[in-house]
Protein backbone atom coordinates (compact mmCIF):
# COMPACT_ATOMS: atom_id res chain seq x y z
CA UNK A 1 0.00 0.00 0.00
CA UNK A 2 1.18 3.19 -0.73
CA UNK A 3 2.22 5.68 2.23
CA UNK A 4 1.15 9.27 2.10
CA UNK A 5 3.08 11.89 3.42
CA UNK A 6 0.81 14.76 2.90
CA UNK A 7 -1.28 17.21 0.25
CA UNK A 8 1.27 18.43 -2.70
CA UNK A 9 -1.12 21.09 -3.92
CA UNK A 10 -5.13 21.65 -4.35
CA UNK A 11 -6.13 22.98 -7.76
CA UNK A 12 -8.64 25.73 -8.12
CA UNK A 13 -10.58 27.02 -11.70
CA UNK A 14 -10.47 30.72 -11.83
CA UNK A 15 -12.05 32.83 -14.75
CA UNK A 16 -8.95 35.54 -14.73
CA UNK A 17 -5.47 33.89 -13.40
CA UNK A 18 -3.71 37.33 -12.68
CA UNK A 19 -6.94 38.62 -10.92
CA UNK A 20 -7.20 35.65 -8.80
CA UNK A 21 -3.21 35.48 -7.87
CA UNK A 22 -3.57 38.89 -6.82
CA UNK A 23 -6.43 37.99 -4.58
CA UNK A 24 -4.92 35.16 -3.10
CA UNK A 25 -1.83 37.60 -2.61
CA UNK A 26 -3.51 39.97 -1.07
CA UNK A 27 -5.83 37.72 1.02
CA UNK A 28 -3.42 35.22 2.25
CA UNK A 29 -0.40 36.70 1.61
CA UNK A 30 1.12 33.98 -0.69
CA UNK A 31 4.38 34.22 -3.25
CA UNK A 32 4.57 32.85 -6.52
CA UNK A 33 6.24 29.73 -7.35
CA UNK A 34 7.60 29.03 -11.03
CA UNK A 35 5.11 27.25 -13.25
CA UNK A 36 6.02 25.55 -16.17
CA UNK A 37 4.17 26.06 -19.46
CA UNK A 38 1.41 23.99 -19.54
CA UNK A 39 -0.40 25.44 -22.26
CA UNK A 40 -3.08 27.62 -20.31
CA UNK A 41 -2.48 30.84 -18.27
CA UNK A 42 -1.96 29.96 -14.46
CA UNK A 43 0.07 30.10 -11.21
CA UNK A 44 1.34 28.26 -8.39
CA UNK A 45 1.08 29.63 -4.94
CA UNK A 46 3.53 28.33 -2.26
CA UNK A 47 1.79 27.75 1.21
CA UNK A 48 4.87 26.54 2.90
CA UNK A 49 6.24 22.76 3.83
CA UNK A 50 6.24 22.10 -0.13
CA UNK A 51 2.44 22.41 -0.39
CA UNK A 52 0.59 25.14 -3.17
CA UNK A 53 -2.22 25.80 -4.75
CA UNK A 54 -2.42 26.15 -8.62
CA UNK A 55 -4.38 28.45 -9.99
CA UNK A 56 -5.68 27.29 -13.35
CA UNK A 57 -7.42 29.70 -16.00
CA UNK A 58 -9.99 27.34 -17.49
CA UNK A 59 -13.40 26.82 -18.32
CA UNK A 60 -15.09 25.69 -15.33
CA UNK A 61 -17.64 22.74 -15.60
CA UNK A 62 -19.61 24.21 -12.39
CA UNK A 63 -20.20 27.24 -13.39
CA UNK A 64 -23.90 28.75 -13.32
CA UNK A 65 -24.14 25.73 -10.67
CA UNK A 66 -25.85 27.11 -7.38
CA UNK A 67 -23.85 26.85 -4.14
CA UNK A 68 -24.23 27.35 -0.54
CA UNK A 69 -23.96 30.84 1.21
CA UNK A 70 -21.73 29.04 3.64
CA UNK A 71 -18.62 27.92 2.45
CA UNK A 72 -18.65 25.13 5.05
CA UNK A 73 -21.20 23.50 2.68
CA UNK A 74 -19.71 23.63 -0.22
CA UNK A 75 -16.74 22.15 -1.82
CA UNK A 76 -13.56 23.80 -0.56
CA UNK A 77 -10.00 23.05 0.79
CA UNK A 78 -9.18 24.15 4.42
CA UNK A 79 -5.46 25.93 5.86
CA UNK A 80 -5.14 26.28 9.15
CA UNK A 81 -3.11 28.99 10.48
CA UNK A 82 -1.82 29.99 14.05
CA UNK A 83 -4.73 32.72 15.48
CA UNK A 84 -8.00 32.82 14.00
CA UNK A 85 -8.58 36.24 16.01
CA UNK A 86 -5.33 37.62 14.26
CA UNK A 87 -7.02 36.64 10.53
CA UNK A 88 -10.91 38.09 11.57
CA UNK A 89 -9.14 41.38 12.38
CA UNK A 90 -6.50 41.34 9.31
CA UNK A 91 -9.48 40.34 7.10
CA UNK A 92 -12.12 42.73 8.34
CA UNK A 93 -9.42 45.54 8.22
CA UNK A 94 -8.96 44.52 4.35
CA UNK A 95 -13.00 44.64 3.81
CA UNK A 96 -12.44 40.44 3.07
CA UNK A 97 -16.30 39.14 3.52
CA UNK A 98 -16.36 35.83 5.60
CA UNK A 99 -18.75 33.94 7.74
CA UNK A 100 -17.64 31.52 10.71
CA UNK A 101 -17.93 28.36 11.39
CA UNK A 102 -21.42 26.92 12.12
CA UNK A 103 -19.84 24.44 14.01
CA UNK A 104 -18.48 26.53 16.93
CA UNK A 105 -14.92 25.55 15.87
CA UNK A 106 -12.46 28.32 15.14
CA UNK A 107 -12.60 28.44 11.98
CA UNK A 108 -13.91 30.85 9.40
CA UNK A 109 -14.68 30.51 5.32
CA UNK A 110 -14.26 32.47 2.47
CA UNK A 111 -15.41 32.91 -1.05
CA UNK A 112 -12.83 33.81 -3.63
CA UNK A 113 -13.11 36.30 -6.86
CA UNK A 114 -14.71 32.95 -8.49
CA UNK A 115 -17.00 31.49 -5.80
CA UNK A 116 -14.49 28.99 -4.85
CA UNK A 117 -14.60 28.12 -0.94
CA UNK A 118 -12.05 28.09 1.57
CA UNK A 119 -11.75 27.97 4.86
CA UNK A 120 -8.95 29.07 7.19
CA UNK A 121 -9.37 27.27 11.02
CA UNK A 122 -7.16 27.62 13.87
CA UNK A 123 -6.33 23.96 14.83
CA UNK A 124 -7.22 23.21 18.97
CA UNK A 125 -4.43 21.54 20.69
Amino acid sequence: MTHILGIDHVSVLVKNADRSRDFYQAVLGLKVLDRPNLGFPGYWLDLGSRQSIHLMELPNPCEGVVRPEHGGRDAHFALRVESIVSVKIALTQKGIVFSESKSGRKALFIKDLDNNAFELFELSI
